[in-house]
Formats: C-alpha cells, structure tokens, sequence
C-alpha cells in the first residue's frame, strides 16, 4: 500500500503542477494523499509535518530562497543589473561573445521574465552574426540557462545539495564538463561559418573602466559567493548579507534614510517570491512524510527488482518530472527523497550530476517553462523548430554526463 501511496502522491503533485495549480498547494495536496494512503495512521503523520515544518533545514533553506528570490528584484531597481549589462557589452565588442554572455548574465540574478530581457541583446548581436530567429531563440534559451549547472545560488542545486547531504562544491565540479562540452559545442553548432567574430578593442583605460562598473554591478553576488565558498558561512546568512549590500548599493548620502526604507518597502511587498518560499516549505513537509512512511527505501527495492538499471532511471525520471511539471526546483525537490536510498556514496557527486542535468534539460523544453514560452513568441518561432536547434548541445551535455558517470563506477 506504501508503494501505491508514492505513486499516486507523486503523480498527483506532477498533474496538479502541470494544470497551473500553485506549486505549493499541489505539494501540501500530496503530501496528505500519501499520508492517508501509506496508512501512517494520525499520529506518525502529525510528527513527520512537525518535524519537517520546525527542522533546521527547513528554516535556512526557506529563508535562503526567499531572500535570492528578492535578490534579482532590488538589483534590478537599485540599477545595478543595467549597470552589469552595460559594462559588459562595453568590455567584450564581440558579437559572438557577448550573445553567448548576455543571457549568461542575466540567468545569474533571478529576474521574473529574464529571457524577455535577454532576447533584445540577442537579436541585436546575432544580427551582426546573420543567424536567424530559430538561431536567435535557441541561443538565449541555452545560454540564459548555461550557467545554472556551476551557479552555487541556482535554487535546484542548493535543494539537492541539502536533501543529498551532498555539498554544492561537489555537484558544481561534476557538472563542469557536461557544462563545457555542450557550451562547445552550442558554439560551433549555433555559430559556425557566422562572422564577424571581433569587434572593435577597448584601450585600458576604457577597459578599466568598465571592469570597476561590473565588478560594482555584481558585487551583492560576488559578495555571496566568497562569503560561502571561502568563509563557508551559512548559505541563508551569506545571502541575507548580499541582499543587504544590495539594497545600500548606489544611495546617495542626503537620501539615504528615506531610500533605504523605499526599497525595503518593496523588497518586502513585491521584490519576495512568497510563493517560492511556501513552495520549499511544502517541498520539506512532503520529504518528510515520504521519509517517516519508508516509501523509498520500499520503493527503491521494487524497482530494483523489475532490473530497470539506476543510471537510465534517473534520466528517465529526470527527464519526465522536468517536462511535465516545468519547473526545475519541483522536480529535483520531489525526486532527490526518491533517490537518496537509490544513490551509492561513492558515485553520489556524478549521479546527482546526472539528475539534475536530467531535469534541466526535461524543464528546458517543457511548454510549461515559460522563458521557452516568452522566447518563441518574441522571436516569432515555432517550438519545434527551436528545439531542433537545442537538441544536438542538450543531448551532448546528457551523453557527457553519462559518460562521466559510467567512468566513475
């Protein structure tokens, strides 16, 4: 009855997710299916919410994602993300290196409709290039996403990290070369025979100018990162620091005060993805409840009964939790409890490699994921056709992942 219990919570937060229901509400929804189907009885059931509402892990990993959801929104206003963008178009007046950056960039700061921002850039220097819209589209959708495979504040890495007990180092170090054999690939694939390839250099001084002017743009992420991968603070509290450098970025002194409060203001009311945060925090209550059922490790064994081999499981599965419910963290949520009973110790790093890439690429061409929605209909192109163009640099970074795998075993 457990086994049935899993199945039918798990396809039920997937139909729900995948009719638009909020992602949070499809999760609390699964989470009580399978509290009554495993037959856990009241009691046991009580314990495994309270346990996952008030645990340690619920709390900074709400709180972590609640604060880079805001991140994104106040840099955006404070003018930091322009100032970005605009140094590095001045750094780097190459047409094909800044088309492959642009969207790059703009993917590092989780800004609500970041393709629709990254696409003008695009057709602008893949003008110059001679691609064409089908091009055009495929190239912001893989490069906007590129980075996300090495990116320490990517929301689907810090989840599997903290629910495989498995650090972010690792996963990024097992992503790096599916990463750069499909950027290599994407390169070649997308701009071979396409000119020019250099534009007009910067002397130093301009140079050093517009150096200062991105590393300023970017310092609130910059500040996280050496905050977490040098100093190994907290993620939350590392996050809660560069969120608040960026709220004091740029303020001139004779407004300080009435500045900071505006942008508080609306970091609170509008810059917070409340609904991201409900999402995580419901994602913790269903693993808790899938966890105090014994459903995986029950699970686990049956299908290593039926002999389905665990690599091509987890692309599978990957894959289809990705397309179905066009969203990367829901899917690496709902499978990294499925997995983590599946997964051996000593090829975790490569195997978590492979699912989330697994995902990635499922929610990439998923016609819920709404930057492939917002893309084909700026560029005016059917989705067939772009996924075409994806296809050969997606299908190189799965085939390289792997391999990776295959390797380590």
């Amino acid at each position: 009855m457990v086994v049935v219990g899993v199945a039918v919570a798990f396809g039920s937060v997937m139909y729900l997710a995948s009719k638009r229901v909020a992602l949070w509400l499809s999760l609390l929804a699964g989470t009580g299916i399978l509290g009554l189907l495993s037959q856990m009885g009241l009691p046991s059931f009580t314990t495994a919410l309270a346990d996952g509402l008030f645990s340690p892990m619920t709390v900074q990993l709400v709180l972590a994602v609640a604060l880079i959801s805001g991140l994104g929104k106040v840099m955006k206003e404070s003018g930091d993300l322009e100032l970005m963008v605009g140094s590095l178009v001045a750094l780097f007046p190459r047409p094909k290196v800044l088309t492959m950056l642009l969207p790059a960039l703009i993917g590092t700061i989780n800004v609500p409709g970041g393709a629709i921002m990254s696409a003008p850039m695009v057709e602008e220097n893949g003008k110059a290039l001679g691609l064409n819209n089908a091009a055009h589209a495929a190239v912001n959708l893989f490069f906007r996403h590129i980075g996300y495979f090495v990116y320490p504040l990517h929301t689907s890495i810090i989840v599997l990290s903290e629910l495989l007990a498995l650090p972010k180092q690792a996963i990024i170090r097992a992503n790096f070369v599916p990463m750069l054999a499909a950027v290599i690939t994407a390169y070649f694939f997308f701009f071979r025979g396409k000119g020019p390839a250099h534009g007009e250099p910067n002397n130093e001084t301009n140079a050093a100018h517009h150096l200062k002017g991105f590393l300023l743009g970017f310092s609130p992420v910059m500040v996280i990162l050496g905050l977490v991968l040098i100093f190994d603070l907290p993620f939350y509290l590392a996050t809660a620091v560069g969120l608040l450098l960026a709220l004091i970025r740029g303020i001139q002194a004779e407004h300080w005060g009435r500045t900071f409060l505006e942008r508080l203001k609306q970091l609170v009311t509008s810059g917070i993805d409340y609904k991201l945060a409900l999402a995580i925090l419901s994602l913790m209550l269903f693993k808790s409840v899938v966890e105090a059922a014994g459903a995986t490790s029950i699970l686990a064994a049956s299908l290593l009964n039926y002999g389905i081999p665990l690599p091509v499981l987890v692309i599978l599965l990957g894959l289809l939790a990705g397309y179905i419910l066009g969203t990367h963290l829901a899917a690496a949520g709902i499978l990294a409890p499925f997995f983590a009973p599946l997964l051996p110790q000593a090829a975790l790093a490569p195997y978590t490699s492979l699912l989330l890439i697994s995902i990635m690429l499922g929610y990439l061409v998923s016609p819920l994921h709404l930057c492939l929605v917002l893309t084909t209909e700026y560029f005016d192109v059917p989705y067939g056709q772009t996924l075409r163009k994806l296809a050969v640099p997606l299908l190189t970074m799965l085939a390289a992942a792997l391999v990776r795998l295959l390797l380590a075993l």
